[in-house]
């Protein structure tokens, strides 16, 4: 709840410092002597807009810090904490800063943050209603959350809304499938028809580089085998009269074995020319065997240039090279296992749609049971409420079935109707119902409401104007039955309101060195009993006055809110 208001440069007020503890805290004070100011300044707090206008005149900046303590249990703590903006112990720092050049920044536990950051936090911190804050409640599109806090179904409504969220993303997926089917027609056509023309040629891996090397051979084999010839007489000596390399070799390792007899430190020379006259006895073979298998083969070397070229033609036609045309057919031959698998995934999405209809059917019937039930219990007990707050209204939640594809509100729309007159039909709240008759109805709701809302403080604008005596008595015990579950700060100009609040601070406004400042004064005893007077006879406070003042804070002491 909130415990701690400092306002500093705020319209009128050149600073204030106020003090919240639980129940009702009345707020009065003289038409314009600037209650207003106390709820826009909260209000920045909690992330509403911030207008340049609200600086005080003659001071270049503003700001407004609001100290809340929260249970550790509250939604607001866990979305600190996933914001890593949690604080030390139950203390909970709002601040909000406003310059004369237009800028505004905004702090949650001294840490800067965005407005909008800021008023997600607030709207689940504090609840300001006001004569004009009833838009929501004439609005049909809200009276369906209303209900389902009500009947505190949450696992319900999660359980709906995810079921249909995924209904509509595996229908997107579908239809983004079909899309693909329709575009993969030309594309399986295109892919079999370019793997037809790889596959026909029944191209091997490395062929080309296999069919350059053969082609050379055979394009060169006169020179190829006048090389090896060549190398073959100087190797092995068999195409002429000089010493050829292997002689000459054995020659030297045996002169070197030889002499190893005398002087063995020789043994490895001789071994290394052994093996050295082995290597190139070996060469040789090797050259001779080379030289037997050159052919000169006119039509073999014409067959080998058509199947390159046949090779080449297909890789220029794919913008690739030879060697990567059997990596490009892979490619392509799983681009087409997964095109073909489009018909079985299209199967499998219309089976996991229809899983989930049901399963949403089926989810989202038990929650519209929930919600009938609920329904007749929030009216009940509404209606119960208006009856203390001098309405004789009839009060109901009409349901209408929404049909159709899944929904994340489920089966239905919700929408509150009344009869503000016996014997009127019921009919939607903006067709019927004034301005004082909404304010009652709100809090009525709200009374209702009370043990299904997480929202630690409630904050009401004058919501009694329009209304007084009795009537105006039994807002002020309905507020006081809220204040009970909920803190709760009214301002209000009605004595039999202001009667029920556990606290109550008066706005004054004076004029000092020229200029004019807001205080907020605590009343306590007599001065509330003073301020009540006023209320009640105006600036002139009589006996009388007085008397009824204390009549009414008998009679709200007494009471007790049903």
């Amino acid at each position: 709840m909130l415990r701690q208001l400092v306002i500093e440069n705020i319209a009128l007020v050149e600073r204030l410092d106020l003090e919240f503890a639980p129940g009702l805290t009345i707020l009065t004070g003289e038409t314009g002597a600037g209650k207003s100011i106390l709820i826009d300044a909260l209000a920045l707090t909690l992330g509403a807009r911030a207008d340049g206008g609200l600086i005080r005149s003659g001071c270049d900046h503003a700001m407004v810090t609001a100290r809340f303590a929260l249970p550790e249990d509250h939604p607001a703590r866990i979305w600190l904490q996933e914001h890593e903006l949690d604080g030390e112990g139950e203390a909970l720092f709002l601040r909000r800063t406003l310059s004369a050049n237009g800028r505004s920044k905004a702090f949650i536990n001294e840490t800067p943050v965005p407005v909008t950051t800021l008023a997600q936090l607030g709207d689940g911190l504090v609840d300001i209603h006001g004569q004009h804050d009833h838009q929501s409640l004439l609005n049909p599109a809200s009276h369906l959350a209303i209900l389902d806090a009500f009947a505190r179904h949450d696992e319900l409504t999660r359980g709906v809304s995810s079921l249909a969220h995924a209904w509509h993303a595996s229908h997107k997926a579908l239809e983004t499938l079909r899309n693909q089917a329709r575009e993969a027609e030309q594309r399986r056509a295109f892919l079999a028809h370019q793997l037809d023309e790889i596959d026909a040629i029944g191209l091997r891996p490395d062929e080309s580089q296999e069919l350059e090397q053969r082609r050379a051979r055979l394009a060169h084999a006169v020179r190829l085998g006048e090389a090896a010839r060549a190398a073959l007489e100087w190797v092995s000596g068999e195409h002429g009269e000089a010493d050829p390399a292997a002689r000459l070799l054995s020659h030297a390792a045996g002169e070197l074995e030889d002499a190893a007899r005398l002087d063995p430190a020789l043994t490895p020379l001789a071994e290394q020319l052994r093996s050295l006259q082995y290597e190139v006895e070996d060469a040789g073979d090797r050259i001779r065997h080379y030289a037997d298998g050159l052919e000169t083969d006119p039509e073999q070397l014409e067959a080998l240039e058509e199947r390159l070229a046949l090779i080449r033609n297909l890789a220029r036609r794919h913008r690739c090279s030879a060697e990567e045309l059997l990596p490009l057919a892979e490619t392509w031959r799983t681009e087409l296992d997964s095109l073909e698998q489009i018909d079985a995934n299209e199967h499998r999405l219309l089976a996991a749609l229809d899983a989930t209809r049901q399963e949403f059917e089926q989810l989202a019937t038990q929650l519209s049971a929930s919600r009938k039930q609920a329904a007749v219990r929030l009216t009940r007990e509404t209606e119960a409420h208006l009856a203390q707050l001098a309405m004789n209204a009839r009060f109901a939640t009409a349901l209408r079935p929404v049909r159709g594809d899944p929904r994340a509100n489920g089966l239905e729309e919700a929408e509150f109707q009344i009869s503000a007159n016996p014997g009127e039909p019921l009919k939607p709240l903006k067709q019927v119902a004034s301005g004082g008759e909404i304010a009652r109805i709100m809090l009525a709701l709200k009374t209702t409401l009370a043990d299904a809302v997480t929202i630690p403080t409630l904050i009401f604008d004058e919501v009694d104007v329009g209304v007084g005596g009795r009537t105006a008595s039994a807002i002020g015990a309905k507020l006081a039955q809220v204040a009970r579950r909920r803190q709760t700060l009214a301002v209000t100009h009605s004595p039999q309101v202001a009667a029920w609040g556990t606290g109550h601070f008066k706005v004054v406004k004076s004029t000092r060195d020229g200029r004019v400042r807001v205080a907020v004064v605590p009343l306590e005893a007599e001065a509330r009993l003073e301020e009540l007077a006023r209320m009640l006879a105006g600036e002139e406070i009589t006996p009388a006055a007085r008397e009824n003042a204390q009549a009414l804070l008998r009679a709200s002491a007494s009471a007790t809110p049903a």
